[in-house]
């Protein structure tokens, strides 16, 4: 394996045979486009899985993953990067990468299929026209991520019994962010629970909100699938969440290991290996617009009891008999 930094941006490189496809020992290359550290599971899964079907290292696979560091004005340029090395499979770890990966190779003819790994409101942010039919050479995931947030809200209740106020941070430009919001506002009016939302749209103020955020304004922050946002959770929602002492509920069990109390969603690393077994049968010859998008094969409901018996918590016996994983 050999690591090369570029300023912020990360490209892995890595040798891998093909010697699963068909019995094809034709050389085959991968791009991957990243956008920030919250999605480095998804690709360790994808990596991981790719060499349990026969990758094998040193025989003519040539993976290059690209990463933003968080950074969007990155991510057409990186798109661009890979494009221009015309691999035989474009990959978007998320689903601001599948869009500028779709806006890149829209008027380029022959262009490599793509694969989404993880994506929300497929139809809703016009990614696709259908599911079975997406209009061009694309598979993936519709990770179901926005619509989740309902039983997000649901579960939190469970589990922080005198929590009334919830924050919660959307942007209002990415659709899974507005349907995240929507879907937890309406589980939220069920269990006569207030939402606190707020909006914003860059890094500046995520930061100013959080700050801004006082004792007594939220019981609870409620993450909606937002990759900027994401990006964000490690060094301004957590400390701010601490300072507050309130429990940080997330879509990703990778944010527990940051400090979040807890989360519940597909599990990033096998969502990774799950979108392996996809790359696998495009890399075999079949076009990705014939492969139907899916959707997750499982969802895990995680608690972090450390990081919500700081913020004052305990686990109460409904939440015990939910939980998936416990983390002690």
């Amino acid at each position: 394996m050999r690591l090369r930094f570029f300023g912020n941006i990360v490209s892995i490189v890595l040798l891998f045979a093909l010697t699963s496809c068909g019995g094809s020992s034709a050389p085959k290359s991968v791009g991957i486009l990243l956008h920030g550290e919250s999605r480095v599971p998804l690709m360790t899964g994808f990596l991981q899985e790719l060499k349990a079907l026969g990758f094998e290292d040193g025989k003519n696979m040539v993976v290059t993953a690209l990463n933003t560091d968080g950074d969007a004005k990155q991510l057409k340029p990186l798109a661009q990067q890979l494009i221009e090395k015309k691999p035989d499979l474009l990959v978007a770890a998320g689903g601001l990468e599948a869009e500028e990966i779709k806006a890149q190779i829209e008027q380029i003819q022959n262009a490599p299929p793509v694969l989404a790994l993880y994506i929300n409101a497929i139809i809703e942010r016009k990614f696709v026209r259908d599911r079975r039919d997406p209009g061009w050479n694309v598979t993936g995931i519709d990770n179901l991520n926005g619509e989740l947030s309902g039983k997000r809200v649901e579960l939190l209740n469970d589990l922080l019994p005198n929590a009334k106020k919830v924050l919660i941070l959307f942007n209002p430009k990415i659709e899974p962010s507005v349907i995240g919001l929507q879907h937890a506002k309406e589980a939220a009016a069920n269990r006569g629970l207030e939402i606190v939302e707020r909006a914003v749209l860059n890094p500046d103020e995520i930061r100013q909100t959080m700050e801004a955020v006082q004792p007594g304004d939220a019981d609870a922050v409620l993450l909606v699938p937002t990759a900027p946002i994401d990006n964000q959770v490690k060094d301004v929602i957590l400390p701010n969440a601490d300072r507050l002492k309130i429990p940080v509920f997330t879509h990703s069990r990778s944010m527990l290991k940051a400090g979040a109390s807890a989360s519940y969603g597909a599990p990033f690393p096998e969502i990774g290996r799950q979108g392996a077994r996809l790359a696998e049968k495009i890399l075999s010859g079949q076009a990705a617009k014939d492969i139907p998008f899916e959707i997750p094969l499982k969802y895990e409901y995680s608690v972090n009891v450390p990081a919500l018996k700081k913020s004052g918590h305990e686990v109460p016996d409904v939440a015990r008999r939910q939980v998936t994983e416990m983390i002690e």
